[in-house]
């Protein structure tokens, strides 16, 4: 099934007004599939092959307007399934990483779309070669990537160091030269990507992460990279959004796309204090799971969803994942536009669409590369505002959603929201089930009080009682957690150690789904995930006597979450409750 709308450029639709007709391509003209004069067709076996568009009239104040879709190729499989046939490679993942400025670069976008070049700056802690290779994460048998392209013995040398540019927000760019201008093809699939670069002289590598989008292309499901959370927490230059890992620690009120992540950024559990939050940590898994299923998915980063009002209109469910905390006003806006126009929102993450942000040019004037967040309140009763914007418009300060300023409260989107995290990224609580008879829990066997291990952490949400919890909201389960802070304001009676999962129905027949935990998607998939980790002599002996000591009491030290055919049942039930549907499902899955 395809489904055409007409939407004005803020988003809103505009069906009411249109008119429709299908055409198909014959012998390179095109020509009006007879009986198709409504939004959907249903695609039959007689279109297979062939490329379809939509036409739409609609009658405004200037007259008669006549728009076309862009066409669309009708394959027995979808592009993910075949994408994932292709011979795959574990050569993308990082075994030496450089942790001392060896090397190191970004590119010039977080998205690009198929077929567009994007400018990679790299720089060298001394002058020499480097190899650059382009991988695209999926499934493909396991491996988790394919080769896209490669470049090597590529000359490079030391760039500028970090500078400065607003004294006021602790704004670091890095004012670098194009280094590598990426060609990619139109042929290629959407999908996360990783540039991995290697410096031939040490060894060292280091990683730049993009996202490929098809624009225009419709997909059952549109993946998010939550790239703004991945830059609110990487400290490159010496200053995150975060008092804990800026110098002095003094966070910054604006952080710059134009850097490096740092190299405790990268998402490496065999890394000394590496800071997770990016797509190699929770995004990976849950792209290696759904691919191997075959799901037919887009992918786009939520800047995309920031700058296109129409970015969520090609897919029928938006998803996002693991750790989605920084929105803009503009994406909350057109995420609650989608769910009353009938956009399904699943939201395997937590601690989701709780900083609101701004997105500010870079000193250099390119639109959308310094993410603005001063986490402060406008000034009512608390002082003197931080935030410019305060005292202009107090509801785009960018502090809270929930604040008494902004006044838009997570789960009257989401159905649940943040209330507390614990130390340990690794470890989990336990995920327990509750209302087992709803069709979420179809074909599990799970009954009530049973658990899937380790699933709940190290951040999760739940059930607030603040008069904005949407109508019909089913509970899924109620996890007993121990949270190590309160870090978030919570309405009365809140419980900080209890997580929810939840979903509802919208008004417009969208369904809204939340796990209320970050780390939910191992569940599905935790290939890559729990490598041992590299640790001081003092830690290792440390270790090793709570490992002796565990083995006394016959008690893990640990409770790490692992990949679960109960929690992959539950998803493929979540999808297709949002009409979409595994083309190579695993076996055991109904």
């Amino acid at each position: 099934m395809l489904t055409a709308g007409v939407f004005n450029d803020r988003g809103q639709s505009l069906d009411n007004e249109a008119t429709y007709r299908w055409q198909q391509k014959i012998d390179g003209a095109w020509a009006n599939i007879a009986g198709e004069t409504s939004a959907r067709i249903s695609l039959s076996s007689d279109l297979l092959g062939s490329q379809i568009r939509a036409l739409a009239e609609l009658s405004t104040t200037e007259g008669l307007n006549r728009v076309s879709s862009a066409e669309v190729g009708i394959n027995a499989r979808n592009s993910i399934v075949i994408e994932n046939l292709n011979a795959g490679t574990t050569d993308w993942k990082i075994t030496n990483l450089a942790t001392n400025h060896e090397i190191e670069a970004f590119a010039d976008a977080t998205s690009i779309n198929a077929g567009d070049g994007l400018n990679v700056k790299v720089s060298l802690s001394a002058a020499g070669q480097y190899n650059l290779e382009v991988y695209r994460l999926g499934y493909y048998g396991g491996a988790g990537g394919r080769l896209m392209a490669s470049a090597l013995g590529l000359d490079g040398l030391t760039q500028a160091s970090p500078v400065m540019t607003n004294k006021d927000t602790r704004l670091v760019e890095c004012l670098w030269d194009v280094s590598y201008e990426l060609q990619t093809s139109a042929a290629w699939t959407s999908g996360l990507y990783v540039i991995k670069l290697t410096d031939c002289r040490s060894g060292k590598q280091s990683l730049v992460p993009f996202v490929l989008r098809k624009d225009n292309h419709p997909s059952d499901i549109g993946f998010q990279d939550a790239v703004t959370t991945a830059q609110a927490y990487n400290a490159f230059g010496g200053f995150s959004v975060y008092d804990v890992n800026s110098a002095d620690n003094t966070r910054a009120y604006q952080v710059s796309f134009d850097r490096p992540y740092s190299a405790t950024h990268l998402g490496f559990s065999n890394t000394d204090g590496f800071n997770c939050n990016n797509m190699l940590t929770w995004e990976y898994n849950m792209v290696r799971w759904l691919e191997s299923q075959g799901y037919d998915i887009s992918y786009y980063s939520n800047i995309d969803v920031h700058g296109n009002s129409l970015q969520l209109f090609s897919h029928g469910i938006f998803l996002s994942v693991g750790h989605d905390e920084y929105w803009s006003e503009e994406q909350r806006d057109r995420l609650d536009l989608s769910r009353d126009g009938g956009i399904h929102l699943a939201f395997y993450s937590a601690n989701t669409a709780y900083w609101q942000v701004r997105f500010d040019s870079s000193s250099q004037g390119q639109a959308n590369r310094v993410l603005t967040v001063y986490k402060d309140p406008s000034g009512i009763g608390a002082g003197a505002p931080l935030d410019p914007m305060a005292d202009v418009d107090p509801r785009a300060s960018t502090t809270r959603f929930r604040s008494e300023e902004v006044n838009r409260p997570e789960n009257a989107l989401l159905g649940v929201a943040y209330v507390s995290e614990q130390d340990s990224v690794y470890e989990g609580f336990d995920f327990i089930v509750s209302n087992a008879a709803d069709p979420i829990y179809a074909g599990t066997g799970l009954r009530n009080g049973d658990r899937l291990k380790g699933l709940v952490g190290y951040e999760w949400d739940a059930v607030q009682d603040n008069e904005e919890t949407p109508s019909g909201l089913v509970i899924l389960s109620k996890s007993p957690t121990r949270a190590n802070e309160v870090l978030a304001p919570l309405p009365g009676g809140t419980n900080p150690n209890i997580s929810n999962a939840a979903y509802y129905r919208a008004a417009s027949g969208a369904l809204v789904f939340s796990t209320g935990s970050i780390q939910w998607v191992w569940g599905l998939d935790n290939d890559w995930t729990f490598q041992p980790p590299r640790f001081s002599w003092r830690r290792k002996v440390k270790n090793w006597i709570k490992r002796l000591l565990s083995l006394v009491v016959v008690v893990p030290i640990r409770n790490l979450p692992s990949a679960d055919r109960r929690a992959q049942q539950m998803t493929v039930n979540v999808f297709s409750e949002m009409g979409a549907r595994p083309q190579t499902p695993s076996s055991w899955l109904t």
